[in-house]
């Protein structure tokens, strides 16, 4: 025998004994004799904790797991650290190297769960860096888990990364839009807002997203406020106007449509939404007269389709309106919709009283401004030509006989230098009209000054509706000003005095005044505190919850015994992607090194496979039982018992394991039913036979005849002093 081995049986022997101290020394000798023996480091390392020498134990136990690790054995390296935390949590080291051994494994979740450890640890002691280092891995590791980029973003905003911060938090805002979460994120703002308390971006996203949920007032209540520090804002606008429009408050919605268009006038989504305005208001001729003048535009960028069902609405409102008419039938004729067509110029003769010759004229001067060349200077020409025909289209033309005055006036109309003369002489921007012509003479004769030239008549009704946006906003400052401007050209205006008045009088009862960027984030505060509820957090891991305090639950800078929580970060999500092979290998190397808990936590990933549900459920009970938590052993174990498709093998070994569990609990008659259902079933099964004659006489059965007979009859057995009916 080598002296390896009588070491080794020596050790054994004061084990026995009990005597650690000589087994210590007997497996250091054997660790001298052959440093590669790891059974017998293992040993050893777990003497040196029986007898409370924990440097020591973690010498022999790091010497055993990177063994483990450099060869491999990952699994097994991670027991045997799992084991080293459970001595000393405040090894911070180990944390990371079950997280980089987690993850060789494929087992993210766990990996994801000893940084968050990590995090908790660097927070609580201001490692700021480190913290953040150690989230970005997080992230990295799971690029999809939105809890890690949360507390990622809130560490860069709170230490000085702010541009970080923001771009992290859009990131997570564009994912979850595009689940359309919206419930998660107003959640988001509620923690983000006061990070970034002068970005405009987030209070009109937040405004929209309430809106989005069906919060419309509160939202409307935000953009409000936006407003008046930023009426300009060509964002804010057309979010309030579609706000109003879906709230059918089509007064509001066309008054912010014309202020946008103040700002733009050649914004056509913002003119085609004003036009919706006007035709839901019943206000048919200012719906036709902003088609008429914006058509040639709507057409230019391929918007043809939307003006058919305008006009066609228009068309049952105003019927035998000529200009619907008209542009309806351009639309058809673009469009070869000629049964439309037809219908309409049917019900064109029927309803007007318009010589045919007329019509064709009108129609094809309609056409050639929608079909020709749009936006050419010619325009004018086809409309001179129109009024010189006048009345006399579809008369009696004289015909001039050879050498008369008629002959001569006749020809002279149709020479084309003089025809383009004599319509030039008509134009009423030539400079020589007033000469030519005594009618425009006539037109243009007004005493104006130089002033009234330069400076055109203000739109008093434009800058009204613009004072009345304001005031509907509650943004009574702005619409005193326009009132004001007003008044100053326009002194004796009584429309203009009775308005401003009505603006001080409701801005005296509302007390408002300019709010401040801090206001208004005590505004989004205040939308947000109703109707949302705080984010509960969850922890599976017992061990790790003190140092995962901090992260779960960290105050904000400037505020005081606030209860928001950042989101659950819930590493159990990644365990679907996880190897459940490795989950359950991973509870066993746990159960062997004692680490019950944590095998019971293994065994509860690994039995998400069907085929490994009655094998988990059967080792958690067993772990549970060593434990000497009874009441969830019995509960794997029933839970085994129901499972499907179960052998009958696996049977008899559950009822045994109960039996086992009740005899442990002190419940001697359900032991006692357990081990009969495994012996009426097998009775050589394990040493059933042995505890069932034990708790015979435990319980003061009748004696082994009486016993005979019942068992021959399949009667139960009851203690003597019980009185059976049977």
């Amino acid at each position: 025998m080598s002296n390896k081995q009588k070491y080794i049986d020596s050790a054994q022997k004061n084990i026995k004994k009990k005597l650690f101290s000589r087994a210590i020394k007997d497996y250091q000798k054997v660790v001298e004799v052959d440093p590669r023996d790891i059974r017998s480091r293992q040993r050893l390392a777990e003497l040196f904790v029986k007898t409370n020498q924990t440097g020591e134990a973690f010498e022999q136990y790091e010497a055993v797991a990177k063994y483990f690790a450099s060869n491999g054995f990952y699994l097994k390296a991670i027991a045997i650290y799992k084991q080293m935390q459970r001595l000393d949590p405040s090894q911070i080291n180990i944390f990371s190297r079950l997280a980089e051994l987690n993850e060789k494994q494929g087992l993210v979740g766990n990996a994801l769960a000893e940084l968050r450890h990590l995090v908790g640890y660097y927070e609580k002691n201001n490692m700021v860096a480190d913290a953040i280092k150690t989230l970005e891995k997080m992230r990295d590791l799971d690029s999809g888990s939105i809890n890690v980029q949360v507390k990622l973003a809130e560490v860069y905003a709170n230490n000085e990364r702010v541009a970080d911060g923001l771009a992290e938090f859009k990131d997570i805002l564009k994912q979850l839009e595009g689940k359309q979460d919206f419930d998660k994120i107003l959640r988001l703002y509620r923690i983000f807002l006061p990070l970034f308390p002068q970005n405009i971006d987030l209070q009109k996203g937040l405004a929209l997203t309430l809106i989005q949920v069906g919060d419309s007032s509160k939202g409307i209540t935000l953009l409000q406020q936006l407003l008046r520090n930023h009426t300009c804002d060509a964002e804010i606008l057309p979010i309030l106007g579609t706000t109003y429009q879906d709230l059918e408050d089509y007064k509001n919605a066309r008054l912010t449509y014309l202020h946008l268009l103040k700002l733009d006038s050649r914004d056509l989504d913002a003119r085609e939404s004003l036009v919706q305005c006007y035709l839901k208001e019943k206000n048919y001729p200012k719906a036709l007269a902003e088609l008429e003048d914006w058509k040639e535009a709507f057409l230019k960028i391929n918007r043809l389709e939307r003006l058919q069902e305008f006009y066609e609405s228009l068309q049952s409102m105003l019927p035998g309106n000529q200009q619907v008419l008209q542009t309806l039938d351009s639309i058809y004729e673009m469009t070869g919709d000629g049964g439309k067509r037809l219908d309409m110029v049917s019900g064109t003769v029927t309803h007007g009283e318009i010589g045919s010759v007329r019509a064709n004229v009108a129609e094809e001067t309609l056409s050639d401004s929608l079909l020709g060349d749009m936006g050419s200077g010619d325009d004018n020409l086809d409309f001179d030509v129109s009024d010189l025909i006048g009345d006399s289209v579809g008369a009696e033309i004289p015909v001039a006989e050879e050498g008369s005055e008629l002959e001569l006036e006749l020809l002279d109309e149709v020479e084309p230098e003089e025809e383009d003369e004599f319509i030039e002489l008509n134009l009423t921007n030539s400079p020589d009209a007033e000469k030519s012509n005594s009618f425009e003479e006539m037109s243009l004769d007004f005493d104006l000054d130089d002033d009234d030239i330069s400076a055109p008549s203000r739109d008093v009704d434009a800058d009204l509706e613009e004072a009345e946006f304001y005031l509907q906003q509650g943004l009574f400052e702005e619409a005193e000003k326009v009132c004001i401007s007003i008044l100053e050209q326009l002194p004796d205006s009584m429309e203009v005095k009775t308005k401003l008045e009505e603006i001080r009088s409701r801005r005296d009862v509302q007390g408002l005044q300019g709010e401040t960027s801090t206001e208004l984030q005590d505004l989004a505060a205040e939308l947000l505190e109703e109707g949302f509820p705080e984010m509960d957090i969850e922890l599976t891991d017992e061990a790790g919850r003190d140092q995962f305090e901090s992260f779960s639950d960290s105050p904000p800078k400037k505020t005081e015994n606030t209860s928001r929580k950042v989101f659950r970060t819930d590493v159990d999500e990644q365990i679907a992607a996880d190897d459940m092979e490795s989950h359950y290998n991973l509870g066993i190397a746990y159960r062997e090194m004692g680490l019950f808990s944590d095998a019971v936590a293994e065994f509860g990933k690994a039995e998400r496979d069907p085929a490994r549900f009655v094998d988990c459920q059967t080792l958690k009970g067993l772990c549970c039982v060593d434990q000497g938590d009874f009441e969830k052993g019995e509960e794997a174990f029933l839970a085994a018992l129901a499972g499907d498709d179960l052998a009958e093998g696996q049977k008899l070994s559950l009822h045994y394991e109960l039996g086992l569990l009740y005899e442990n609990w002190e419940r001697p008659l359900d032991a006692l039913d357990s081990f009969q259902y495994v012996a009426d079933s097998e009775l050589f099964f394990r040493d059933v036979a042995d505890r069932l004659e034990q708790l015979r006489k435990k319980l003061g059965l009748d004696d082994d005849s009486d016993q005979q007979k019942a068992d021959a009859k399949g009667e139960s057995l009851v203690p003597k002093d019980r009185i059976s009916f049977l």
